[in-house]
């Protein structure tokens, strides 16, 4: 067997495990109620195979959480480039369509993230907290890129970022088990309020403060 038959294998195993550890959770049990040995039987395969893949479970869950946050950054981060294009607001409702889009599509993953990112794992959590200060930072330079393109003055985009995440995790939170009309709408008013956000980080840049 050549190396790179052996190394496609191996990269299928480790999709297989993580495929059967995402659809024991698609049932909306949590990470902390899984164990090794039912994840490989989940997959079919022995335990000891799953063991040279994953030493333990720990490790798996932090293969899933990077996961999760890749394909949210992903996400987060088709056609930034036309955000300096489309203008502000229509860059704001793009940016919340593409995180509603994100929750249709990967609903298990965005609730494991909620799940540990308030869970008992100090490595789980810190974990998540780096990758969402990437995408922080990625929003920000985003920021930048649209009020220099403008040729207005430096906004606060870092706390414009922050405030941004947490908005929207908070709308996802609200999107989740509730119908496609009310989806609709709590997009609609987040819209509305990044665009506030944005009036507010604009006044700032002025020098106005309250």
């Amino acid at each position: 067997m050549t190396e790179t038959l052996r190394q496609k294998q191996k990269k299928e195993t480790r999709e297989r495990i993580l495929d059967a550890a995402r659809h024991l959770m698609a049932g909306g049990r949590g990470l902390d109620s899984l164990g090794l040995r039912e994840v490989a039987r989940e997959a079919g395969l022995a335990a000891t195979s799953l063991y040279n893949h994953f030493p333990d479970m720990e490790a798996l869950g932090l293969a899933l959480i990077d996961e999760a946050c890749f394909r949210l950054r992903v996400a987060m981060s088709e056609g930034r480039r036309s955000m300096i294009e489309i203008g502000p607001r229509q860059a704001i409702q793009e940016l919340v369509g593409r995180f509603g889009r994100f929750i249709l599509s990967n609903e298990g993953e965005f609730r494991l993230l909620l799940q540990q990112r308030l869970g008992r794992s100090r490595r789980y959590r810190a974990r998540i907290h780096g990758e969402l200060q990437l995408l922080v930072d990625e929003l920000a330079e985003d920021i930048r890129s649209v009020v220099a393109a403008q040729g207005r003055p430096a906004v606060p985009a870092e706390r414009e970022a922050e405030a941004a995440v947490s908005l929207m995790f908070g709308l996802g939170v609200a999107m989740l088990d509730v119908s496609p009309a009310r989806r609709e709408e709590l997009a609609a008013n987040a819209v509305e309020q990044l665009a506030i956000l944005a009036l507010g980080g604009r006044r700032w840049a002025r020098g106005e403060r309250l």
